[in-house]
């Protein structure tokens, strides 16, 4: 689905994240690699190894959009101790598969504590927000001092759809006059459930298409 914002168009798309074609950008947030491996380390028996399929979707959207630059909006991983050996393993091998791409984390909350670690990746790394042409790219917050378009990650919005019976949870965009707020990418996420009103237009994912909700 194809919206606009700052006279730009914007893809949204049901893999959870958006397509900026102009300049063959792709952003997601929340991406949460690793958890299970942070869960392990509490005593949690989870079993590991989920990360890859959020890899793999990555990856697609790269090679099917011809992607150049990446946009994460924070929450690339977990926390420190979603980055076991096998983890770690697993990223270098991805990033390795993708020598073209110029990549870029906006450190979220879930960062704390990882930087020393994460400076082994390729990635550039944004503390605040990011401004790209007329977009300005946050993890969870709005600036209002900004005139620029905004977009933000952090929330993992969920819209609840009930038709008779049918009882839905859906990962969903938001998308209010000057921002728009973009899912979870991970599969390992939970949700924070929101409404349509007169100022949110509320775009949810189900299976592999993306319809509004009124």
């Amino acid at each position: 689905m194809i919206i606009q914002a700052a006279q730009q168009s914007i893809e949204l798309l049901p893999e959870k994240a958006f397509v900026w074609r102009a300049q063959h950008l792709l952003g997601l947030s929340d991406l949460h690699l690793g958890k299970a491996e942070s869960y392990q380390h509490a005593g949690v028996p989870l079993p590991s190894g989920g990360h890859r399929e959020d890899l793999d979707r990555l990856s697609d959207l790269i090679h099917r959009h011809s992607i150049r630059r990446v946009v994460i909006l924070g929450d690339w991983i977990h926390n420190r101790f979603s980055l076991s050996e096998f983890v770690v393993r697993d990223f270098h091998s991805f990033f390795a598969a993708h020598p073209q791409v110029e990549w870029t984390l906006l450190l979220g909350n879930h960062e704390k504590g990882s930087h020393e670690i994460l400076k082994n990746m390729p990635f550039h790394f944004v503390e605040e927000e990011l401004a790209v042409g007329p977009f300005l790219m946050t993890h969870g917050h709005k600036n209002p001092n900004s005139p620029l378009f905004q977009i933000q990650g952090h929330l993992h919005p969920v819209v609840n759809i009930h038709q008779g019976a049918l009882r839905l949870k859906l990962p969903c965009f938001i998308l209010e006059r000057q921002a728009l707020t973009i899912p979870a990418f991970g599969s390992m996420t939970g949700g924070f459930p929101v409404k349509a009103s007169s100022s949110k237009r509320i775009f949810a994912i189900g299976h592999d298409e993306i319809f509004e909700v009124r």
